[in-house]
């Protein structure tokens, strides 16, 4: 877990980036402050936003996989 004194960096989107998914930090590009509802584009060249613990944290969506796992089919049993 990121410490309390870690600053995260990022530059200030006027909107909810499309296509995004919830990520750890680690995998993240884009981020959302808990308080304020404000979305950012995480950039090392950006301006000092916080601490992590005051973002939720999202990645982009691969148009290649599918953002859901898919479901396990399951027969019905019959009676004989």
């Amino acid at each position: 877990m990121p410490s309390n004194t870690e600053s995260i960096k990022g530059i200030a989107l006027t909107e909810k980036p499309a296509s995004i998914s919830r990520c750890g930090m680690s995998y993240a590009k884009f981020a959302q402050h808990r308080a304020s509802k404000r979305w950012y584009q995480l950039s090392s060249q950006g301006k000092n936003l916080g601490s992590p613990i005051e973002f939720d944290f999202y990645k982009q969506d691969s148009p290649n996989r599918p953002n859901r796992r898919t479901s396990v089919e399951t027969r019905e049993l019959t009676g004989v």
